[in-house]
């Protein structure tokens, strides 16, 4: 499983028995709940069972923060409140999400949740970062032009939400840890195929990539809170 690997190749870095001693068995057998449900819910959105979503899709979320609250017992590093606060408004918007009426209400839950992010990120800041501005700016600039035509009356929304975003991954490059800057960068992606997926090409491969992504995202931010150091 993705996440599975992704906690072993973690615990095999240069300090591997101290970041291997943050995952306890329990953090471990919620970890491997986790990738399970994720890997239902990713088949569900193959087999274009919607329905079931609403058990699989709602449980990630709920599952990652009891992973964060119990690996965090075992860490060095004081809970992030507002990265808990983050992952609850994740699943409101997950929640929101599943609905054709929840897209405003799970824009505004997002863009809360990266708010709290950007917070969690700002206190762990070493550096100015100022040379990924440009690139930063660019992405946004073109990826915004691209979509306008297809924004409708949700070019305003939209906007806001993707200057928020941009600005997550510009303060998780201000960290210069890589845990938190993947995340960062997952979660980018994420939410610019969820964009293409909803205003200009809907499909069931954009579909399967957000979900992809987007936990990929949250899980590599759990880690990097976890082992964040400053």
């Amino acid at each position: 499983m993705v996440i599975w690997h992704t906690i072993t190749a973690f615990s095999q870095k240069k300090n591997m028995a101290k970041d291997w001693s943050l995952i306890d068995k329990k953090s471990r057998i919620t970890l491997l709940i986790l990738g399970s449900v994720f890997i239902g819910d990713l088949l569900f959105i193959v087999l274009e069972k919607e329905p079931l979503r609403f058990f699989s899709k709602t449980l990630l979320m709920p599952l990652l923060l009891f992973f964060y609250w119990l690996a965090s017992q075992k860490s060095n590093q004081p809970k992030q409140n507002l990265f808990i606060a983050g992952l609850i408004l994740s699943w409101f918007g997950d929640v929101f999400l599943l609905f054709d009426w929840g897209f405003i209400a799970g824009l505004g839950s997002f863009l809360l949740a990266h708010i709290c992010y950007i917070f969690c990120l700002k206190k762990l800041s070493i550096s100015k970062a100022l040379l990924s501005l440009p690139l930063i700016i660019v992405y946004l600039f073109t990826f915004l032009i691209f979509l306008f035509p297809h924004l409708g009356d949700m070019k305003i929304p939209v906007i806001l939400y993707a200057l928020c975003i941009s600005g997550m991954l510009y303060f998780s490059l201000k960290t210069k840890q890589i845990l938190l800057i993947i995340g960062a960068v997952f979660f980018v992606i994420s939410d610019s195929v969820l964009a293409i997926n909803l205003f200009v090409n809907p499909s069931k491969i954009l579909g399967f990539l957000v979900m992809f992504t987007y936990v990929l995202a949250q899980t590599f931010l759990a880690l990097g809170f976890l082992k964040s150091t400053k």
